[in-house]
This record gives C-alpha cells, structure tokens and sequence, in this order.
C-alpha cells in the first residue's frame, strides 16, 4: 500500500473552457507492486512517470507498477474538466471546489492517509478570463507567496502538516482581503469585517476551550464567495457565500460560520480513520455550532435548534433512510454524505450531554480531542475517552446510538 507524503501542484484555471491545466508531483512511500491513486474521468493525464516504475492511466484511476520499494515520485501533466465538486461562477466571477479533490488532481481520496500539500493557482491575464486584474485565489494552510508576471497573478498556499485530501478546497473570485490577528476574511466587500472577525473570535474561544487543545492550523481563513449560500471546510479555512456573509453580521445567524469552524477541530485536527465515522465529523460539528449557540444567544435557542434536528431525524426515518451512526457500508465520501452523520450524530452527542451531565460530559469532549490531536479516530476512541472520564460503562448505550 502507498503513503503519499505530499502533493506539489500547479493549477491554471481556463473560466471560458470552465477546466483546468495541471501539474502535479506525487511524493509516495510504498513497496514494490501495485499502487494507485483516485481520478475523475473528467481528469485527462496527459504524461505521467516515475523513476523505477510503469505508469498505467484509467477513468477513474492512475496505477503504478513499482521495480522496488523505498520513497518514489510520480510526476504528472493533465486538464481536468468540470467535475463534481467543482463550482464555476456565472459570468467567469470565479470557481470553487469542495470536498472532491480527485476532480481537479490525481490524489488518495480515503480519510485514513493524510498528506501535505503546495498548491500555486495561476489566474491568467487576457484572453483566458478576460483580463484577472482583482482576481484573488484562496486556499487551505498557509498563505505562501505571491507575485505577478507578464502573464499571470500567482498564489501559493503551503498545508504543512498532514491532512485529508478532502481538507485541499480553494476558490478563486474578486476578493477583497481583511485580517485581524489570526483570522483572515477574504469577500467582495470587507466592511462588514470587523463584526464578522467578532463573532469568530468568540466561537473560537468557546470551540477552543471545548477541545482543550488548539487546532492544527494556527491561522483560520474564511472565504466569502459569489453565488447562493455554501459551507465547506478545509484545512485552516472554510468557504462559505456573500450571502452568509450577511447573514452572519445582520441576522446574527451564527450557525454555519460556527459549524465550519468547529471542523477545525472536528475533522481537520482530528480525523476519522474510515467514512464509516464520518459522524465523527459531521455530528460534531453541528452539535458544537448548537452548544455555540446555546452559550451566545441562550438555552431557548439551543432548545430549538435541538427540537429541528429531531424533526429532521423524525423524517428521516419515516422515509426508511435511517442508518447506525458507524455505516461501514459506506464505501466512499458520495456514500457518506447524507443527513444521517450531521442530524443522528448531533442528536446522539445532545443525549450523551443529559445522560453524563454538564461537567462529565465537556471534560469528555476535551480529553477525546486533545489525546487524538493530530490522530485518526473511529468511534470506540470516543466512547474509550468518555468511558475513562465518567468511569462508567456506556457500551449498551454506544451500541444502541451508534452502531444499530
């Protein structure tokens, strides 16, 4: 089996022919035999080698026949047209990706192998996007170097320390680019900044002490693109709309601002071995985004939040699409993301809070988090933390709420 190490990519976006020109190298760990990567068939490879090895391109899959064992690197060329995942703006305003990064590079798309990442976005000047004067890209880690040439603006982000290539989202619009300490908000307008880097600090603050540990990525970033609302995660960043922008300042609607960031240690800092967990996730954070609530605006309102949730569940399960919590039918990310992680997996950890209490219940929380910082979990980690902090026996319980 193959451990990639890191990916480098170059990525040039063409907004007309709406696909993108990449460059790639692939730095991997493996023995001799077989190994291979996930691809969209969307994805075209146009050359692809590695030293002591044969490289054989399919739809949906790249696989490479190693002479020998040790550390290798795979380097390929390609175009990858619009695929899923992939969002490209009305009226070449920009594109963003979520979640699938096997629709705009060759990568490993299984939560239980973490890389790190270089990615450089070239925004070209005339006559691909007609003229990208203002354009901005934004993408996971740290904000690297930037500098103009005669053809094009380049921006580099460096993640590094090891993620889940479903953590590799950027986007690329006409932004404009706020910062306050170790926040970034990127938009079209920043003058709503100064309330939106309010309320973030204070989910930080309450999400930050909740884990008792901090997150992987020092610095947090959040975009606000063109287009209707969104929410997508990433490595130190998450990408949401205008509209939720708004939404945030002038409603104090602080539910999706503070689900994204709550991944920062639900998913990002701690991550799930297989999609089987994926509530792990996806429950989390929604729940952490209603506790939020409940500290900012007050228990009525995590009441209610709570009360929509079951409502939702409710549903669910008069429509037969009820599953455990830990579904290891679930063979990929498509599979995974349903309804069930985010409304049965808030609801399980709201229950877990009634049944354990305040103080047991959070001090839990903090010890599954900060002792599998920078780990990759499954379900029996969380129950084996609060089983150690209440002292209790909870399997009957686990077994009822998770795993049938």
């Amino acid at each position: 089996m193959a451990q990639s190490t890191r990916y480098s990519v170059k990525l040039v976006p063409d907004f007309e022919r709406q696909l993108f020109y990449g460059d790639e190298t692939i730095e991997f760990q493996a023995d001799a035999g077989e190994v291979q990567w996930q691809k969209q068939a969307g994805l075209h490879v146009a050359s692809a080698s590695v030293a002591d090895g044969e490289v054989t391109v399919g739809e949906q899959a790249v696989r490479v026949r190693l002479r020998s064992g040790g550390r290798h690197r795979l380097k390929l060329k390609y175009t990858a047209a619009a695929g899923r995942g992939v969002q490209w703006f009305a009226d070449n305003a920009g594109l963003a990706t979520a979640f699938y990064c096997e629709s705009w590079m060759v990568c490993g798309n299984s939560p239980g192998q973490r890389a790190t990442l270089q990615l450089e976005i070239a925004v070209l000047f005339r006559p691909l996007t007609h003229g990208a004067s203002g354009f901005r890209a934004v993408g996971p880690g740290r904000r690297d170097k930037e500098w103009r040439d005669r053809d094009a603006d380049h921006f580099v982000f460096e993640q590094s320390a090891p993620v889940q290539t479903y953590l590799f989202s950027f986007a690329v619009a006409r932004l404009a680019v706020a910062v306050d300490g170790i926040f970034s908000i990127y938009a079209q307008r920043t003058d709503a900044s100064k309330a939106a880097f309010a309320k973030t600090a204070d989910a930080y603050a309450f999400l930050r002490a909740a884990a008792s540990v901090d997150p992987m990525n020092s610095d947090y970033t959040q975009a606000f693109l063109p287009g209707p609302s969104m929410g997508q995660e990433a490595a130190g960043m998450a990408l949401m709309s205008q509209e939720d922008l708004a939404n945030l300042v002038a409603n104090d609607d602080v539910q999706l601002m503070a689900h994204e960031l709550a991944h920062q240690w639900w998913g990002v800092t701690v991550g799930i071995r297989s999609w089987s967990d994926f509530w792990l996730n996806e429950g989390f954070a929604e729940f952490m985004a209603d506790a939020y609530i409940e500290k900012h605006q007050g228990r009525a309102a995590y009441d209610k939040q709570i009360a929509e949730l079951q409502d939702r569940m409710n549903k669910l399960r008069e429509a037969g699409k009820d599953r455990p919590l830990h579904w290891e039918k679930w063979k990929d990310a498509q599979e995974a993301l349903g309804q069930i992680p985010y409304v049965k997996g808030a609801l399980f950890l709201d229950r877990l809070r009634t049944e354990l209490g305040e103080e047991i219940f959070w001090r839990g929380i903090g010890l599954y988090t900060s002792a599998n910082a920078r780990r990759l979990v499954d379900s029996r980690d969380f129950e084996r933390a609060m089983e150690k902090t209440s002292g209790r026996d909870l399997r009957a319980l686990f077994d009822e709420e998770v795993y049938r």
